[in-house]
C-alpha cells in the first residue's frame, strides 16, 4: 500500500524526490551542457556536505500560491547515514534506516513502512537526496548570476529539467560561494507555485542521541498504529 503523500509538504517531497522521479525519455539535453563553473561549485558543495559524520538542520519552507497568502513552515532535520529525524509542527518522519514511521500529529496516528519499499517504489526518499540535487542527471546547471545578500556573496545556479514534460520549469539553488553552503532552493512550478527550501543554520558532526532515529509508541497515549509494510 502506497504512502499518502498529501501528509507531507509538497515542496519538501520534490526535493527529497531522485532523479528518477523525472522522466528521462524525450531528452532535449544533457547534463554535459552544463556551465563548467556551476558544476564546479556544485562538486566543491557535495564534498562538503559527504566529509560530515552527521547533520542537523534548521530550516524555512515557503509555499506560494497564485492569489494566497504565503505560507511559511519551520522545522528541522537531523541525518546520520541513512538515518533521519524530519520535523514539523504537525508532523515527522524518522527512519532508523530500515522503517520509516510517519507521525501525524494532530490526529494521534503513526503510520510505519518499509523504508527500502518506499525507496524500491520512487515514493519517498531520505532528505539526503536534498543535498544531492546537484549530482542529478535530470537537468542541467548554470549560474545566472552572483549577488551579495545579507552580506554573503551567493551563486544563483539555475537547474532546468531535462524532461520538457516536467511539472517544474526550473529549479534554483542559491550557494554561498565563500562558505560553500546551500542557503536556498526555489522551486518554480509551471501553474505557477513557488516553493522555497530555506536552510536557517546547519550544523555537522555533533552529538545526536541514537533514540533520534526511533520511534517510541510508549511516549504517545492512545496513539493509533497503522502498519503499512507488506506482511
Amino acid at each position: 500500500m502506497m504512502m499518502n503523500l498529501k501528509y507531507i509538504p509538497a515542496m519538501f517531497l520534490l526535493l527529497l524526490f531522485s532523479a528518477s522521479s523525472f522522466a528521462q525519455e524525450n531528452q532535449y539535453l544533457t547534463t554535459a551542457d552544463s556551465d563548467p563553473a556551476a558544476l564546479q561549485l556544485l562538486n566543491k558543495l557535495k564534498a562538503k556536505y559527504e566529509s560530515f559524520d552527521n547533520m542537523k538542520m534548521d530550516f524555512s519552507l515557503e509555499i506560494e500560491i497564485p492569489e494566497e497568502e504565503m505560507l511559511v513552515q519551520k522545522g528541522q532535520i537531523f541525518q546520520h547515514d541513512k538515518k533521519f529525524h524530519l520535523d514539523f509542527e504537525q508532523q515527522a518522519v524518522i527512519s532508523n534506516g530500515d522503517l520509516v514511521w510517519i507521525h501525524l500529529k494532530n490526529n494521534n496516528e503513526v503510520q510505519i513502512h518499509s523504508a527500502a519499499m518506499l525507496e524500491e517504489e520512487d515514493s519517498f526518499m531520505s532528505p539526503q537526496n536534498l543535498l544531492k540535487l546537484y549530482e542529478s542527471d535530470a537537468f542541467i546547471f548554470a549560474i545566472s548570476d552572483e549577488i551579495v545578500r545579507d552580506g554573503k556573496t551567493v551563486a544563483l545556479i539555475e537547474c532546468k529539467p531535462i524532461d520538457s514534460e516536467s511539472e517544474f520549469s526550473k529549479l534554483r539553488m542559491t550557494v554561498d560561494t565563500k562558505k560553500i553552503n546551500m542557503v536556498s532552493v526555489k522551486a518554480f512550478s509551471k501553474d505557477g507555485s513557488r516553493y522555497t527550501f530555506i536552510n536557517d543554520e546547519l550544523a555537522s558532526n555533533i552529538d545526536i542521541p541514537s533514540d533520534k532515529f526511533q520511534f517510541d509508541t510508549k511516549k504517545f497515549p492512545d496513539i493509533y498504529v497503522e502498519d503499512m509494510r507488506d506482511n
